[in-house]
């Protein structure tokens, strides 16, 4: 038996067994249309650094999504992720100057959404609050603030 056919069945198998699975997520509430920016985090450090700082870091982000929006009632997203634990921090910058504009009080004038909804006491929320795991095909409606 050469080398191929002894381990060609093994190989095939190492094929199969490597795939993604979909992350579908959908934003509703949308107001104003804008940039969508939208950072999937799979780690707590990266996550918490960027969205409890006051400059939002691409540094950290597993996978995201920078498009434009029109106005319209929901968005659908689909991805190809591995299975794990994410979180998902996103805005709309209607005004395109690529940050969420915040009044005297540090409050957002731009809408803004987490994963699984989550809100902080004044802040953004945790990690903890807004992660969700990914395992098989998976759903995130995500409404904005």
């Amino acid at each position: 038996m050469n080398f191929c056919n002894k381990f060609f069945p093994l190989l095939l198998l190492f094929a199969f067994n490597i795939s993604a699975d979909e992350l579908t997520i959908n934003i509703s509430g949308q107001t104003k249309e804008g940039v969508l920016s939208l950072a999937i985090y799979d780690n707590a450090e990266a996550y918490n650094y960027s969205v409890k700082g006051e400059k939002r870091s691409e540094e950290g982000v597993f996978s995201g999504i920078e498009s434009f929006i029109e106005l319209k009632e929901i968005h659908e997203f689909v991805i190809d992720l591995p299975e794990g634990v994410y979180a998902i921090a996103l805005f709309v910058d209607a005004n395109k100057n690529l940050k969420i504009d915040k009044n005297f009080l540090g409050i957002p004038k731009e809408q803004f959404g987490f994963s699984n909804n989550a809100m902080g006491k004044l802040s953004a929320p945790s990690f903890e609050q807004a992660k969700f795991e990914v395992r098989g095909d998976t759903l995130q409606n995500i409404k904005l603030k």
